[in-house]
Parts: structure tokens; C-alpha cells; sequence
């Protein structure tokens, strides 16, 4: 995914709520910027932090920058989420995750109108063989790894009840980890951090959903899957 617009640079100085970024800009001018992914601010959002802005051309909007990136000093996170959709699509198209789907010849997005709503993705082989994937990124460093999970909802309980009368209906499924950063090594299931959704994942696990977990490749211009992370359980 390639950015038509420059992004624009500023220094994070503090935040208003829980979704916005009080920033400056290069020219000292102090600005609000909605932050999409409001998990792990910390990580994601400290204060002296960069973050990198587009701005919208509606002049409507109170609050036009939308951060898509930010820096704390470790490399670019990407923490649009919004685009996951396209990341995949971007990376299947390109051979990116054949180590998993390789076996999956044709891709569809699953649209908010259709019946499915619970899986971004039906992948379907030659053989009429079908697969439900599920994307969603993750942000939690721990040293060189990012862990995992951090909280489950409701969306997601119910989510994993559909995936799980999917595959007694004879089709795989999978959980598609996208870490939009490059300080990774490596994805940890760890159960310290909500005991709960960790049970949860363990339990279907067993009944046969499959996670996989690659890392992307981030720069001030551009945002691609690149690279198929181990899962340490």
C-alpha cells in the first residue's frame, strides 16, 4: 500500500480523550489528530513520540489529521487499522502468504451486506475446498516479541462460534495476526495478560482454528506485509 500524499511529520506533546492527539507541526503550529488505534497508547502514542499525519480535504471535519504512523524511536508502527483489509489482499495477491494459503487459488473480500459477516475473507481452491479468515493487527511489544491477546469482546466471542460451525461444515479457518511494525521477531501467546480470551483461543485451537502471524515492512511511504512471523506458544 503506497501513500499518493507526503505524510505530514509532528512531535506528539500530549492527548484530549481517548482518541485524540494534541500535536505540533514542523512550523510550531499545535493541532488536534485522531489516532485509529486507541490500544496500547503508550506503545503506541508517548509523549515526544513522532507521528505522522495525513490531513483530509473536507473541510467539514473539527478534526482533519488522522495519524497513520508513529515513531518512539524503534521504527515506524503503522496503526491505521482500516487498512488491514487491503494488506492482505495486497500480500495474497503477491504469492506474500503462500506458506499458509498457497493451497487457496481464489479470494473474496466478505463484504457488511453479505451473510458472513464475522470472517474479512472466503478463500476457495481449485478443488472447491473453502477457507474463512479473519484478519486483525496486534501491537503489544514485550522485548523483541509482540504478545498476544490482549482482550477479547463480545465481536469476537461470537466470531469464534462462527468460525467454529464453519469448520464443522467442512471448511478451515484462521485468525491472520498482521504486526504493522518491524521490531518484532516473533508472536507470543502468553496467558498473563487476559486469562480469559487466552482460554478461549487455547479451546479453539484444539477444534481446529489456525492462527498465522506475518510482520510488515513499514516505511514513511509505503505499508506491506513482507514477512511470516513464528507463533511461540
Amino acid at each position: 500500500m503506497i501513500y499518493k500524499e507526503n505524510l505530514i511529520p509532528a512531535k506528539i506533546v500530549g492527548s484530549y480523550k481517548n482518541l485524540i492527539l494534541d500535536v505540533e507541526l514542523e512550523d510550531g503550529d499545535l493541532v488536534h489528530a485522531f489516532c485509529p488505534e486507541t490500544d496500547f497508547k503508550q506503545q503506541l502514542y508517548p509523549i515526544g513520540a513522532t507521528a505522522l499525519l495525513s490531513k483530509s480535504a473536507d473541510g467539514r471535519r473539527k478534526v482533519p489529521y488522522v495519524c497513520q504512523m508513529t515513531d518512539s524511536g524503534s521504527g515506524l508502527i503503522f496503526v491505521n487499522y482500516k487498512y488491514k483489509n487491503q494488506l492482505f489482499i495486497e500480500a495474497f495477491s503477491k504469492g506474500v502468504l503462500d506458506a499458509d494459503f498457497g493451497a487457496y487459488s481464489s479470494m473474496r473480500e466478505i463484504k457488511n451486506e453479505d451473510m458472513q459477516q464475522i470472517a474479512n475473507f472466503e478463500l476457495q481452491a481449485k478443488d472447491g475446498r473453502k477457507a474463512y479468515v479473519y484478519v486483525v493487527n496486534i501491537f503489544n511489544k514485550v522485548n523483541d516479541d509482540v504478545f498476544f491477546p490482549s482482550t477479547i469482546n463480545f465481536f469476537e466471542l461470537e466470531m469464534f462460534n462462527q468460525l467454529r460451525q464453519m469448520r464443522e461444515e467442512g471448511a478451515e479457518t484462521y485468525v491472520f495476526l498482521i504486526v504493522p511494525r518491524e521490531d518484532c521477531s516473533a508472536a507470543r501467546f502468553v496467558w498473563s495478560q487476559d486469562p480469559i480470551a487466552a482460554a478461549k483461543i487455547f479451546d479453539e485451537v484444539k477444534s481446529g482454528l489456525k492462527f498465522c502471524c506475518y510482520r510488515c515492512k513499514v516505511t514513511q511511504k509505503s505499508v506491506a506485509i513482507d514477512k511470516k512471523l513464528e507463533i511461540v506458544y
